[in-house]
């Protein structure tokens, strides 16, 4: 995957990657060489959606690319789902929610994120609500797209 701000020791680092603070400080460093300001695409992945997460990750890249042909500078997330689900599948949880907590709230807490995007159906998703929550409590600016 060829990915903007995103050198190749960082995907090798996602590979090994052992847990969701080894995550988070991959992210910390990525967001760390992205100008501002920066932007994110939310969206269901896991629940809601399309329902399947292959068919959910299609909508939300599609998003992405769009967001990104804007002139927006997107920070994405979707190199980080396939760490996500194996350590889901370790963690025998039905849904992964530590990963809102342990990843996502110190990304939104790091002052990097100016606005988060909305896909359509987002409000079908669990982490994407977390996600619109947090953002509002934060003062990070919240657009829905069509």
């Amino acid at each position: 995957m060829d990915e903007y701000y995103w050198k190749p020791e960082d995907f090798e680092d996602v590979k090994s990657a052992n847990s969701l603070a080894d995550i988070l400080g991959i992210s910390l460093r990525i967001l760390g060489r992205m100008p501002n300001p920066v932007v994110m695409v939310a969206g269901p992945i896991s629940t809601g959606g399309r329902g399947t997460i292959q068919e959910n990750l299609k909508v939300l890249e599609a998003e992405i690319q769009k967001v990104r042909a804007s002139g927006k500078t997107v920070f994405n997330q979707l190199p980080f789902e396939g760490k996500f689900g194996e350590l889901a599948l370790k963690s025998g949880m039905i849904y992964f929610s530590p990963v809102l907590e342990e990843v996502y709230r110190p990304i939104f807490n790091s002052g990097r994120l100016s606005k988060i995007y909305f896909i359509k159906n987002w409000e079908t998703s669990t982490g994407a609500k977390w996600e619109y929550d947090m953002a509002g409590k934060l003062g990070i600016e919240r657009v829905l797209l069509d």
